[in-house]
């Protein structure tokens, strides 16, 4: 066999395996998937919220991912609407995509601690290569070499995104459909189909249990290329000042995201900002060759003039909702 024919053949097919991972990098906390997946996802109603983010996957293995994601949150009481951006820097080996969004959402109180959130958000998707990074390993003929540069796409495309949650009491669910558009003649993207569903179990005063799902898929142009990921987990949160403005104080969890990859999980509240991070362990072939993966964010929370707000946490107190009444 041919040796250069093998190479080139692997780096085009490494190349579509990129094209469908780089749009959608799979966040490890929940929260951060929300944020970034769901344009429909209101985390406060008394609160502007401002994250920072950042995702470093397989470390020690050369051209690994890297991802930053900033977003900002405004909720508007008087008119139950939220207004918010948000922008993905990613990047892996030669290649890097940003995609920046602005995003509205809406909130419709449908009974006792119950809530629809419907949302939308439109960009644009940039793609870009470093071809002096691109290391062809002194195999390609100069003729195959071209042939690889008119495989790689460069350019904008605009992007949308739909989708909705439903807070239920302890029980929240939702779902996003991600890069409606199909891209153009310089740019493809692939849609994706984001699911998520969490419950929390209130039955102390001091702490609470929270299992979660959530559910990703990668829609490529061939049915065979499709990517399917799972990831459940369970957290561990510690209430403080339940009886005045009851808030997390930190939480630590577990989580396992099908195929192959375990990850613990840990959050802190300092005030007005909070801090999170979790650990990745990749038990392919990977593992031997990295340091697994490390998330890090930070959240800023600023508290709006308005007191007022149709949401509490139940009259029992036993029942959890992301909402309060201050």
């Amino acid at each position: 066999m041919n040796l250069k024919r093998l190479f080139y053949g692997i780096v085009l097919s490494t190349l579509c395996f990129y094209a469908l991972g780089q749009e959608v990098p799979f966040f490890t906390n929940k929260q951060l998937q929300y944020n970034y997946f769901n344009p429909g996802y209101i985390p406060e109603l008394q609160y502007a919220t401002i994250g920072i983010s950042g995702k470093f996957q397989w470390v020690g293995l050369e051209g690994q991912p890297i991802d930053g994601f900033v977003s900002g949150k405004y909720f508007f009481l008087g008119a139950h609407s939220q207004i918010g951006f948000n922008m993905l820097y990613d990047k892996i080996g030669y290649q890097q995509v940003i995609n920046p969004k602005l995003n509205y959402a809406f909130c419709i109180p449908i009974g006792d601690d119950c809530y629809l959130n419907m949302g939308m958000s439109a960009g644009l998707v940039n793609k870009n290569y470093d071809y002096n990074e691109i290391d062809y390993g002194n195999t390609l003929t100069n003729e195959q070499a071209e042939e690889l540069r008119t495989k790689l796409e460069r350019g904008n495309a605009a992007d949308i995104d739909a989708g909705f949650e439903i807070l239920i009491q302890n029980f929240e669910f939702g779902g996003a459909v991600n890069h409606l558009l199909k891209g153009n003649e310089r740019i493809t993207m692939n849609k994706t189909i984001f699911a998520f569903a969490n419950y929390n179990f209130q039955s102390s005063e001091w702490w609470r249990l929270s299992p979660f799902y959530t559910f990703l898929g990668i829609l490529a142009n061939d049915e065979k290329n499709h990517i399917w990921k799972h990831q459940m987990g369970l957290q561990f949160h510690y209430i403080t000042d339940y009886d005045n403005v009851p808030m997390d104080l930190f939480y630590i969890g577990a989580a396992y995201r099908h195929p192959r990859e375990g990850s613990v999980m840990a959050g802190f509240s300092f005030g007005i900002f909070s801090v999170f991070y979790s650990y990745d362990y990749f038990f392919g072939d990977l593992r031997n060759n990295s340091h697994g993966s490390h998330e890090v964010g930070i959240e800023f929370k600023i508290k709006q003039q308005d007191r007022g707000c149709y949401a509490n946490y139940g009259k029992t107190r036993k029942k959890f909702t992301r909402y309060f009444r201050m």
